[in-house]
């Protein structure tokens, strides 16, 4: 739960484009992403339930936070993802809004973030 809120706050920060998020939308990815993190740490333990070496279900709660990062940033960036980004050129001319720009600087960021969380997740377990 803190994991989620702090992550939700770093993105209504760090959000692309100045138009203000409406709430409803902050509160569906935040309500989402734990929704989804939560059924992957369940659904994760069940399924390794014992089976296989311990240190592999270390490694849930990692899982759980990607998968949570993996829904939270589209859905915080969907306006972005549904109109594109705007795109300038070397001198800062605008030069129009691009959907193809939003989608790859939205899965940059994901993966960004969860390799950001991946050492302080893969190491402590081992």
């Amino acid at each position: 739960y803190g994991k989620q809120w702090y992550q939700r706050r770093v993105r209504v920060t760090n959000r692309s484009g100045d138009k203000p998020l409406p709430n409803s939308v902050i509160l569906t990815a935040y309500f989402t992403a734990t929704s989804f993190a939560t059924a992957t740490s369940i659904g994760m333990n069940k399924v390794l339930g014992g089976r296989g070496p311990p240190v592999v279900s270390r490694f849930v709660p990692f899982m759980a936070v990607a998968v949570a990062n993996m829904v939270n940033i589209p859905c915080m960036r969907q306006q972005e993802l549904k109109e594109g980004v705007v795109v300038y050129d070397e001198e800062g001319r605008k030069l129009g809004q691009s959907s193809v720009a939003a989608q790859t600087a939205i899965t940059k960021v994901t993966i960004s973030r969860i390799c950001i969380a991946a050492p302080g997740m893969l190491m402590t377990p081992i």
